[in-house]
């Protein structure tokens, strides 16, 4: 019998996840179908008891619901309850597991651009946003040997809240700072070779008055640029194609500083989670081609 997975959230139009995750399943051979549906917060409740009655094979999440989800399942993985959130649920006889593949995902991710461009692991990290993907992004970090974190938000105590997370208390030096603040300014500009992560969304500044995080007035010669989020090829200001760069990994482009916008992650997340449903290795190449044919990267790894 044809197994049902699907992906949640409010908007769903836009994901890729239908896409690579359907390729997946037609290239392991498996009877199964993965669609997207949109469902507004306050129809979750609802969306989740038919997704049960319906016999769902397993899900993903994205937002808005992936705190929500914390309190709608049978179970949760310790990943899961360290990062504060879900993205994947498992059905194992009726009883929903909720996992995370976000935090894992990244880390995969990240280590898989950095080792394409022959880049070590930074001991200096600073972090745009505060919220569920920054808290991903923050488990990761936790479980290799950083040194710093400086965390960047609209709100100070936003920033502070994360950074007092237990799995962070093996990391020296944490420091947080409001985005109208000279504070990560001067952070930055003392950082060796830091990573800069951007894990706002792609309108999260619109119509405010600071703008996307600026990098113009920054020295980032030696930085390394990383953004959660991803854009198909679309032209330049000056006229010629920059694929996959995003506003922001555009302003650092002008430095020469390695970037990668967030397709890798969402393929890597993706695999983690095909292998958490099917207990099979995820057919990573097929799912890799249908990711670059859609958004017009001819590398998901090389930097942008």
């Amino acid at each position: 019998m044809r197994q049902f997975f699907a992906i949640i959230g409010h908007p769903v139009a836009h994901s890729l996840s239908p896409r690579f995750q359907q390729a997946a399943f037609d290239a392991a051979g498996l009877d199964a179908a993965y669609l997207p549906f949109d469902i507004p917060p306050e129809q979750l409740s609802q969306a989740l008891s038919a997704l049960r009655i319906l016999g769902v094979a397993g899900f993903n999440i994205t937002l808005p619901h992936k705190e929500s989800l914390l309190g709608m399942v049978d179970d949760l993985s310790e990943t899961a309850r360290e990062i504060g959130a879900v993205n994947t649920v498992v059905s194992r006889q009726g009883e929903w597991l909720g996992e995370n593949t976000d935090g894992p995902g990244f880390l995969l991710a990240l280590e898989r651009f950095l080792e394409a461009n022959r880049l070590p692991f930074p001991s200096h990290v600073l972090i745009f946003g505060a919220g569920g993907s920054a808290r991903a992004v923050l488990w990761a970090l936790a479980h290799r040997p950083v040194g710093a974190i400086c965390l960047v938000n609209r709100t100070r105590s936003r920033g502070e809240d994360l950074l007092n997370l237990p799995i962070l208390s093996g990391i020296p030096e944490k420091t947080a700072s409001a985005l109208d603040q000279s504070s990560w300014r001067s952070w930055i500009s003392k950082a060796k070779a830091p990573l800069v992560i951007n894990t706002l969304s792609l309108r999260a500044f619109a119509g405010n008055a600071i703008p996307f995080p600026p990098l113009e007035d920054l020295s980032l010669s030696e930085a390394t640029l990383f953004d959660l989020s991803y854009v198909p090829s679309r032209p330049s200001e000056g006229g010629a194609e920059a694929v996959g760069r995003t506003p922001f990994l555009e302003m650092g482009s002008r430095f020469g500083a390695p970037s990668q916008n967030g397709l890798g992650m969402l393929l890597c997340q993706g695999a983690l989670a095909f292998r958490l449903w099917t207990g099979r290795e995820a057919p990573m190449e097929r799912m890799e081609e249908v990711l670059m044919l859609a958004t017009g990267q001819k590398s998901l790894w090389k930097s942008l």
